[in-house]
């Protein structure tokens, strides 16, 4: 079980949660006790320890991801065996790509292109490494502080090197739901078949669900091999057209007819009118022109001011002196008088010339305008209150944090979410959502979405067979667990009661208090008994 871990030291980490479990290992988040840091912590599970196949296998993901050196590619900081067990370490980051859709179903197009960029970067230096990922999925995708994608879990990575005669042939190893045609084959693979996984990742973010569905593997691969994907805009049609175009090609079967190499990928998507405006400022990482989604416009004439400015004025003057010819007839004086009296408010449509007391000049006044009819409502007002530094969600599109206001169409359904992005996957009160239905013009609506962030909160506790109890002193479900199995437990910030029994020994109760800021560390507590 991964608790066996749970509040042990590795060699210099010291084990804090499971974060989750892979084929062969187990990940958690740890603490580097050097340098005082957190980590993620990658432990070989003990059924494959010892055995030379999986323990080798292992440390040569170890080796090829410790090469890569990218902001987009995942850091291995260690590599060790202590105590039978081997584990890496490397880098901790709070989310991962699957565990953001999860929350949110799908993502905007322009979020789904710049995490495109950064993984076809990370990509695009592993190739040129020889070296094929063979996994790119979601849970594979991690995401920093600042939402950008780093590509972790080299597991499954090939070197292509002549040299290593370790390589083994019609193997399929990945994840059916996002094979290759090739890969489902058991063919040899080259970068173009992450390019294809790559496609599936971005249909996926992109759309909310899978190009290609079923819970039995030979089903899902044989339709990557021989079923046309549906076409992105026909299940979320608000996606470009260009977009759709990129990931088609990326999800050829053909891998001739796919992109020639992930640095094509990268200037395709940073070519899309979607791509993040910064884009367009760096560097290309591909040298190469890429096939091009919109004709380029022509440079403007230098001709072409000087003309506008030339038609511009001669048009002014013929309305000017139309203007000036609709006027009635008047001397001089006259006209003055009539701009003299045009700089003041009249309410007739008669007003007399000041020139002399018994003469008067008629000056026709403009027609009043009538009223406008009062406007009717086309919207509906929303007012969204969320709490905790929580992102607000209207129909799947990023608005606002903690609170927003604003206009929406009348619509039949209109789904609403507030999101703690980085939220650990044990958080489930890191969202909330809601579907508003009947939405009629004219509506104003307030909707509060109460969301938690949640924290760690760690224990010793004597004897080992004690039961540990968080009950919420204000709303909510209690939480439980053994002394024996777990030494530290995400719960919801808030107000607790902890309650400590065992047979035979007094029961401890005490008041905790979780805060979002830093993990709440209760005393270690050895209970009375008899």
């Amino acid at each position: 079980m991964p608790e066996r871990y749970l509040g042990r030291t590795i060699g210099k980490y010291r084990v804090i949660r499971h974060l989750g479990t892979g084929a062969f290992s187990w990940v958690y988040e740890a603490i580097d006790l050097d340098l005082e840091i957190p980590v993620a912590l990658k432990i070989l599970r003990p059924e494959f320890a010892g055995q030379e196949g999986a323990e080798g296998r292992f440390r040569r993901e170890a080796a090829t991801a410790a090469k890569l050196r990218h902001p987009h590619i995942v850091t291995v900081r260690d590599v060790g065996h202590v105590d039978g067990a081997a584990f890496v370490a490397m880098d901790l980051y709070p989310l991962t790509l699957g565990r953001r859709l999860t929350l949110m179903g799908r993502l905007p197009e322009p979020d789904v292109v710049r995490l495109g960029i950064g993984i076809a970067a990370a990509l695009a230096v592993a190739h040129a490494s020889r070296i094929v990922h063979r996994d790119i999925k979601p849970d594979n995708i991690l995401l920093d502080a600042n939402g950008e994608a780093v590509v972790a879990d080299f597991g499954l990575a090939r070197a292509l090197a002549a040299s290593t005669g370790s390589v083994d042939t019609n193997t399929v190893q990945g994840t059916p739901h996002y094979f290759s045609p090739e890969q489902a084959r058991g063919h040899d693979l080259d970068g173009r078949s992450d390019l294809y996984s790559l496609g599936v990742t971005l249909y996926r973010a992109a759309t909310g669900v899978l190009p290609f569905e079923g819970d039995d593997w030979y089903a899902v691969a044989r339709q990557h091999v021989e079923t046309p994907p549906p076409p992105p805009r026909a299940r979320v049609p608000d996606l470009s057209p260009e977009f759709e175009a990129l990931l088609l090609r990326l999800l050829a079967k053909d891998p001739a007819h796919r992109y020639a190499s992930a640095l094509h990928v990268v200037d395709a998507l940073a070519a899309l009118p979607t791509a993040p405006g910064t884009s367009a400022a760096r560097p290309r990482l591909g040298t190469e022109t890429v096939d091009s989604f919109r004709p380029t416009p022509p440079a403007p004439s230098r001709a072409w001011p000087a003309a506008a400015l030339l038609l511009v004025g001669i048009v002014g003057w013929m309305i000017w002196d139309r203007v000036q010819a609709s006027r009635v007839p008047a001397t001089p004086p006259q006209r003055r008088a009539v701009a003299d009296t045009a700089q003041k408010p009249r309410e007739d449509s008669v007003v007399p010339s000041p020139i002399a007391a018994d003469t008067s000049v008629p000056v026709i006044a403009s027609p009043a305008r009538p009223r406008p009819s009062p406007a009717v409502p086309r919207t509906a007002h929303l007012d969204i209150v969320a709490s905790d530094s929580a992102a607000i969600y209207v129909d799947n599109r990023q608005v606002g944090v903690m609170r927003w206001s604003g206009d929406v169409p009348p619509a039949s359904r209109l789904p609403v979410r507030a999101v703690i992005a980085d939220a650990s996957t044990s958080c489930t009160t890191a969202l909330r959502d809601t579907v508003l239905t009947g939405l009629r013009a004219g509506q104003r609506i307030q909707v509060t979405l109460a969301v938690r962030a949640c924290a760690v909160v760690r224990y010793r506790v004597q004897p080992r067979d004690a039961r540990v109890q968080f009950v919420p002193l204000d709303g909510g479900r209690s939480y439980e667990t053994r002394a024996d199995s777990v030494e530290s437990y995400s719960l919801p910030v808030g107000r607790y009661l902890m309650r400590i029994s065992a047979p035979y020994c007094i029961v401890f109760s005490d008041t905790v208090v979780v805060t979002r800021s830093s993990s709440s560390v209760v005393v270690p507590r050895k209970l009375v008994c008899s």
